[in-house]
């Protein structure tokens, strides 16, 4: 198996079939789709899940999306695994791409195409990234323990996600483990990459519902003073 894509679902039908569309369209060659379903209620999206995925799992109660994510890993066969959130779009050719930066780059353990979000912020206590190619024609290093990706749609080695664990589940429900994945990587001598050929529609925050907002947000603050206090000699500055 060449490829396994990996995604975690609670309810949502519209957009999950929006997802599993472009999946179907443009993703070429080999590869299996892995759903995790973590308690959806929506009976429609629960029958939706078993009949459209490759390979289905289902959460009876929700888990932190880092322990869903790994069982989705521990499924899949794919030489090389995508993480991605299930309010994507992707483009025609995306695996092709984002393949051939991690096969040219021999100690790359993680590509991320640019994404909405990636544009919007560009930056993580700084600017820009340092090696960003304004001509978005080259994939670009980022910097060890300095820059970062975000956890919408990221495409590893399995042999670099073996040599981590897979996600660290001691951050509660979402938000930091992305983080922590990117040092955990850096630290294994993993280099990470972004991919500016290949763009990737993220909705984004499309799980969450309004009143649930205030609640993630505490829940992002805890895990990220969690996340500083692990790596605290490349944090101190960041807020």
């Amino acid at each position: 198996m060449m490829l396994s894509i990996i995604a975690v679902v609670i309810d949502n039908l519209e957009i999950t079939q929006r997802f599993e569309s472009s999946i179907r369209q443009y993703t070429s060659g080999e590869y299996e789709l892995i759903i995790i379903d973590n308690a959806s209620k929506d009976q429609n999206i629960i029958n939706y899940l078993k009949e459209m995925a490759d390979v289905h799992y289902r959460f009876d109660s929700m888990v932190s999306l880092a322990k869903a994510w790994n069982k989705g890993i521990a499924l899949s066969k794919g030489k090389y695994v995508a993480v991605v959130n299930n309010d994507i779009v992707v483009p025609p050719d995306w695996f092709d791409l984002l393949k051939e930066t991690l096969e040219n780059n021999k100690k790359a353990g993680l590509v991320s195409p640019i994404t909405f979000w990636i544009l919007r912020d560009m930056y993580f206590q700084y600017e820009t990234y340092v090696n960003f190619d304004k001509t978005f024609k080259n994939p670009f290093q980022l910097e060890t323990f300095k820059e970062v990706v975000w956890g919408e749609f990221l495409l590893f080695k399995r042999e670099a996600l073996e040599a981590v664990g897979g996600y660290n589940e001691i951050y509660k429900n979402y938000s930091a483990e992305d983080l922590e994945i990117n040092f955990q990587l850096y630290s294994k001598e993993y280099e990470i990459y972004i991919d500016p050929r290949v763009f990737v529609y993220h909705e984004g925050h499309a799980t969450i519902k309004s009143r649930e907002k205030e609640e993630a947000e505490r829940i992002n603050n805890e895990n990220f003073k969690l996340f500083k206090s692990r790596w605290p000699q490349y944090t101190q500055d960041w807020d």
